[in-house]
Formats: structure tokens, C-alpha cells, sequence
């Protein structure tokens, strides 16, 4: 595509100047803008459905003459829509075509001068945006429902699956033949993608977090570690799940009121799920003692240390408690029972 711009002029030579003003406006082929059936009746002192008329025959005036001039780009444009699966959200199909045919010549408003050729062509063909798709092109009816039936699949795997596993595991690339598939989840509403590349439903707190404990919960899920909460309140910005900064009093405040976090040292949380469990320092000892038997202080410091971040004084000290252990004849120390 050398000339696009002259393409349309010839497409639109011999069209009334209420059809060049409508599909002008209408497409933004002059502007950046796109306009209104409202707006366009306004500027030209007529009615909305007249304005819908005049676009309606002008579009199909244009259909045959967009064939003859600009045939091979549309027949090239569904063979590339083909080659990636049949569907394709629309943002990303335009960044195709740019990159494919006009890399080495600037439009001017050009995904708008794109759109109009492709719509009046009739190929391939688009379903505009709606509650539940980002608008998107296909080649065919029959790869339309391929893709919906895709979609269909892939929901219900994501609904049914154990969430763990989607985020984690991965699971849903065994359902994935190929990277076309990976584009289709961009299309339907209710799939999203989190900052750190994570597919998943946009109802999850993992995939779109809106409360700070959610943010948090996503930081300190993705590190793997405990963090102290100044560093989680940091890292929430940082990793661009929030545009703002975090605030660290309020994220210390929601991390001491959602027991999926764990106190695990002075000011640092780690995951439950992690297997942090929460409690004193005489709790976990108490629960170690009961789990492992008897044991020498330095290896209750060891196996506490590997749930908390503490002194190993803190720990001995809670250790000496005689009201709630004893230490045997051998040195190991054992729960004091009642």
C-alpha cells in the first residue's frame, strides 16, 4: 500500500458532499476524531437516522470501488487474519496491518483510513464492542465460531479449575495449540492479564486487585517471601499494580486485618498459603515440640527461624518458660504438659 490517501480520494471522486462529509466524519478520515451521528446532523442541520442513511448507501457505493482499488491489501489483510487463528482483537490487527504494510509509509490517521477500506469491503469481517468483547475481526463465520466455541472451553476451565493451579501451573496451555489461541483470551471482557503476566478471570483478586490487601497479597504472592510491610508498600507502585504510591501505614493496617497474612518477624508478613502459620513465638515453639518430639535449643531456634525471621535470644527466651516447657534430662526441651 504506497498510497492510501490517493486510494480514498478516487474511491469518493464522484460522491455527494453530504456522503464525503458523513464518511469523513464518521471513520475520521480527516481527523482524529471520530464523530457522532448526532454531531454530524448537527453540522449538517439534519436528523440522526438520515445521517445513518447517507452512511449506509455511501458505505455501499464504496464496498465495489474498495474491491477495485485497494482488492489486493483487503484479500491480503483476511489471509493474515487467517494465518492467526481467524480472529483478532482489534487494536492488535491494526498494529499488524501497520507493521506489514505501511512501515515505510506514514498515513495520517490510519487505523481510521484502515477501518474504512476493511468495513467497506465487507472483509474481513467485525463485531463492534460490547459489555462482554473488545471489538475484534474475523475472517469468517465459520472461524467466528471456532473462536467462540474457544472461548466457551476456555471459560469453563477457568471457572472450574482450582485457581492455584491456572496461576501457578499453568494448566490451561495444554489447551492452547498454538500462540493464536493465547490471542484470543484478549478479546472476551472477563479474561485479564496482571502486571506480572498472569492470565487468568478479571474477577480474580490476583489477576485485577482493588483493595490494598489484595495488592499486597499479590506483591508478596509473586516474591515468593516475607517482606517487610515498607517494602511491600513500595513494591505495589514499583511493579505498576498501583499508579500511586502506596500508602505504608495503610498497607501495614490491612496486612494486620486479613488473616491471609502472617506476621512472621517485627513488621514482616509472609503468606499463609506459603505455610506461615500464624501465633506467639510460644505458639510456634509449643507446635513444633508437639509435631517433632523433644529437641536441643539450637535446632528449636532453627525450625522456628524457618517460619519467623527472629534473635535467637527472643526464641530462647520464650524457651526457658517453665510454666509451658521443660527440659529434660538429656537437654532436649519438650512441651510441659498439664
Amino acid at each position: 500500500m504506497k498510497n492510501l490517501d490517493q486510494a480514498i480520494e478516487n474511491i469518493l471522486a464522484d460522491f455527494s458532499p453530504n456522503q464525503k462529509k458523513v464518511l469523513m466524519c464518521r471513520f475520521g478520515l480527516r481527523s482524529a476524531k471520530t464523530c457522532t451521528l448526532q454531531e454530524v446532523g448537527d453540522e449538517l442541520h439534519i436528523t440522526r437516522e438520515r445521517v445513518r442513511q447517507i452512511q449506509e448507501q455511501a458505505m455501499k457505493k464504496a464496498g465495489s470501488r474498495v474491491k477495485e482499488a485497494v482488492g489486493p491489501f483487503v484479500n491480503s489483510a483476511v489471509a493474515h487474519l487467517v494465518s492467526v487463528g481467524g480472529a483478532r482483537r482489534d487494536d492488535a490487527f491494526m498494529t499488524d496491518l501497520k507493521h506489514e504494510f505501511f512501515a515505510t509509509t506514514p498515513v495520517k490517521f490510519l487505523e481510521n483510513k484502515i477501518h474504512f477500506v476493511l468495513l467497506a469491503a465487507g472483509q474481513p469481517l467485525f463485531r463492534k464492542e460490547d459489555d462482554a468483547m473488545h471489538a475484534y475481526w474475523y475472517a469468517s463465520e465459520g472461524a467466528n465460531k471456532k473462536f467462540q466455541d474457544f472461548v466457551k472451553q476456555m471459560t469453563q476451565l477457568f471457572k472450574s479449575s482450582d485457581r492455584k493451579a491456572i496461576l501457578d501451573q499453568k494448566v490451561y496451555l495444554a489447551h492452547m495449540k498454538d500462540m493464536a489461541a493465547g490471542h484470543f483470551l484478549s478479546i472476551p471482557k472477563h479474561f485479564g492479564v496482571n502486571v506480572f503476566g498472569d492470565i487468568g478471570l478479571k474477577s480474580w483478586a490476583e489477576i485485577d486487585p482493588k483493595t490494598v490487601r489484595d495488592k499486597a497479597y499479590l506483591v508478596l504472592r509473586r516474591h515468593g517471601k516475607p517482606l517487610h510491610f515498607e517494602d511491600i508498600a513500595k513494591m505495589i507502585s514499583k511493579s505498576g499494580i498501583d499508579k500511586k504510591l502506596a500508602h505504608i501505614q495503610t498497607v501495614h493496617n490491612e496486612l494486620i486485618k486479613d488473616d491471609r497474612f502472617v506476621l512472621v518477624g517485627r513488621g514482616i508478613y509472609g503468606l499463609k498459603e506459603h505455610g506461615y502459620v500464624s501465633g506467639t513465638v510460644r505458639e510456634v515453639i509449643a507446635r513444633l515440640l508437639k509435631k517433632n518430639g523433644p529437641l536441643p535449643a539450637h535446632e528449636v531456634v532453627a525450625r522456628v527461624n524457618q517460619e519467623r525471621f527472629l534473635k535467637e535470644n527472643t526464641i530462647l527466651l520464650s524457651l526457658q518458660n517453665r510454666k509451658f516447657f521443660r527440659r529434660l534430662d538429656d537437654g532436649r526441651y519438650h512441651v510441659k504438659e498439664a
